[in-house]
């Protein structure tokens, strides 16, 4: 059942007074916008499906209904996949009075008894537990031992739930089966990023029948969004010196997508006097660490960093993020993104986009879903090697050669990512080994279904298609983000911001669209024609020569769209077909030599008698595109 959307109740009169008494034990003396409703619907026993950014509030949503219900012997229980923010979470309760624990695999053998006996006994307002906890019979007896005290299941991180989230994690398919059983009267599921088809899924992955759902706080309005065209690596690095050295106060986060695209933007930052570290997974804690504090301390101009940077970093004077590589998905890029301006102060994100780059995200996704081959090879090599160390941070490559095919080291480390995840293997103390019984035994091998990891492959590709739409988007990049996650409180407003690249453009009478002229129009579709009539033979580079009569093979000297846009360099029509790939008509194959075909709206372009660059999201190469006024580069 979808969930819905409508005016939540306001809470019985007699529980507004024990409310606003235990909002102030935070320390608050009223609620956010979306707030109230939200704790409104917990209260009345509505299931709840709440998407809010980092930073708007969620956890009080949640720890101000258990301290209530705890006044009445009532028991909370947070799921969360992230250990440091629950024991965050738990020092802080307790540090208000607030009786909470977490259930962790840190906690000692003794801890997590006594945690086990103060579940069914009745100790504890909140108990933060990992989804893999549900895999342990003796906590899921405590719980049922636990009785009507169990009073709110609250789910953080819930897109983890769903196979078409950006964070899928199996456990989580656990919860579904025992919240059925269980029966809490109240059950509320939260997340940072969700969109309506990853909604619907948590919805029905727990039984949320009728789930009242709640969408807000995604604008940031401190925040200008805008993406910048870059050629090669040379004028990446110069765009990148520049951004970070003319911003105005404050320290810049930039983000890439590889360790080794990290080094080496950190380099280029340093050599041009910045000071600057990095981070990323490939170093030792210990040096991460380090890095991280210093940043934080703000002896730095800027931190060059992977996506293994950011979770439970909230530092307050980022005033630039840049992305120096194309994010995988519009959530990542949000979350990424948002770790900027969190004092309100004006902050600029911004993508530095070259075409080029998808490829890059391509490469990665596929390295991330290893196949099944391959995954039962490294099974067997941790099994019959058991205590394999990681200690050096080589051992995606020393295991390389022994599996089939010779997979890429992040193809390795993927792999064993996914047998973590399943159960099929555990680290201690940095050692690795395998932890299921023989697969070629009586067991099916693999334990969990391979055709859904293809299946999180096409999502993820899905989900970059989404993010190139986002760097070609033609309007307003605010309300390209908050359409994409539904924002119930941008629905409402002028679809214009002001404050992004695309919209200062427009105020400036340019614009980085215009409508075509005839001719510009007459060129798109003889481009779409080649493409089209060529269907998949060759890549890019191979078409751009032959519209622009540069290729001279006598095997296509008879075809009519050969050398129809004589006269355009070549380098300007790679451009238009970027573009034209970028709204969707015309498609790459995957591989390492790619090759480009028209999709249905493509077709459909080629012979249109009206082609618009703002209706198919075009962004006019110079080449083509009638006279306007310059964009100013702040």
């Amino acid at each position: 059942m979808s969930p819905v959307e409508g005016p939540a109740q306001a809470p019985a009169p007699a529980t507004t007074g024990v409310l606003h008494r235990a909002l102030a034990r935070f320390g608050h003396q009223g609620l956010r916008p979306g707030q109230a409703e939200i704790i409104a619907d917990i209260f009345n026993g509505e299931p709840v499906i709440a998407v809010m950014p980092t930073g708007a509030g969620k956890s009080l949503c949640y720890q101000l209904p258990a301290v209530v219900l705890g006044e009445r012997g009532g028991l909370t229980l947070v799921v969360s996949p992230l250990i440091a923010l629950m024991k965050d979470q738990v020092d802080a309760l307790r540090a208000r009075g607030i009786e909470a624990a977490a259930l962790t695999s840190h906690a000692s053998a003794e801890e997590q008894r006594e945690i086990l006996e103060g579940i069914r006994g009745g100790a504890y307002t909140l108990v933060y537990v990992a989804p893999e906890r549900f895999k342990s019979p003796r906590f899921v007896s405590a719980l049922r031992e636990a009785g009507d005290r169990l009073a709110l299941v609250a789910i953080d991180e819930a897109h983890c739930i769903s196979e078409w989230g950006h964070d899928f994690r199996p456990d989580y398919r656990r919860l579904g089966p025992l919240i059925a059983e269980l029966a809490p009267p109240r059950l509320a599921a939260f997340t940072a990023t969700a969109t309506p088809e990853v909604r619907e899924d948590i919805a029905a992955q727990l039984g949320m029948t009728q789930a009242r759902l709640h969408v807000r706080g995604f604008d940031r309005p401190n925040l200008h969004y805008s993406v910048e065209q870059v050629g090669g690596a040379a004028d990446k690095a110069a765009r990148l010196v520049e951004h970070v050295r003319t911003r105005e106060g404050g320290v810049a986060l930039v983000y890439a997508a590889t360790r080794k695209n990290a080094e080496r933007f950190a380099a280029e930052l340093g050599q041009a006097g910045m000071r600057v570290t990095v981070y990323h997974a490939g170093l030792h804690e210990a040096e991460r660490e380090r890095n991280q504090d210093v940043f934080m301390a703000g002896k730095l101009d800027v931190i060059v960093a992977t996506n293994a940077f950011g979770m439970g970093v909230d530092k307050s004077d980022i005033r630039m993020v840049i992305h120096a590589d194309i994010p995988r998905s519009v959530e990542a890029y949000y979350q990424e993104a948002g770790r900027g301006g969190r004092d309100g102060g004006a902050t600029r994100c911004i993508v530095l986009f070259n075409h080029g780059d998808i490829r890059l995200q391509e490469f990665l996704i596929d390295a991330s879903y290893p196949s099944a081959e391959v995954l039962r090879a490294l099974w067997k090599l941790l099994r019959d090697h058991p205590g394999v160390g990681n200690d050096d941070d080589g051992l995606e490559n020393r295991l390389r050669p022994h599996l089939p095919g010779e997979p890429t080291a992040a193809a390795v480390g993927a792999g064993l990512r996914i047998l973590e995840r399943h159960g099929m293997a555990a680290r201690s103390g940095g050692a690795w080994a395998a932890t299921r019984p023989d697969p070629n035994g009586p067991s099916v091998y693999p334990p969990f279904d391979v055709d859904q990891l293809a299946r999180r492959a096409e999502v993820e590709r899905g989900k970059l298609k989404l993010m190139v739409a986002y760097a070609y988007h033609p309007r307003c990049r605010r309300q390209f983000v908050l359409d994409y996650f539904g924002d119930q409180d941008w629905r409402n407003r002028d679809k214009r911001c002001g404050a992004c690249d695309m919209c200062e453009a427009l105020l400036r009478g340019g614009g980085a669209t215009v409508a075509l002229s005839d001719k510009d129009a007459k060129a798109i579709r003889s481009l779409l024609l080649l493409v089209g009539t060529l269907n998949g033979r060759f890549g890019r580079t191979r078409v751009a020569a032959l519209a622009t009569g540069a290729d001279d093979d006598a095997r296509f000297e008879d075809l009519p769209e050969r050398g129809a846009l004589r006269g355009m360099s070549q380098r300007h029509v790679l451009d238009l077909l970027r573009s034209l790939e970028g709204a969707g008509l015309i498609e790459a194959s995957r591989g390492e030599y790619p090759t480009i075909s028209t999709t249905r709206d493509g077709d459909k372009a080629a012979v249109s008698s009206q082609i618009d660059a703002a209706v198919l999201g075009l962004r006019v190469p110079p080449a083509t595109a009638r006279a306007r006024k310059p964009r100013t580069r702040r």
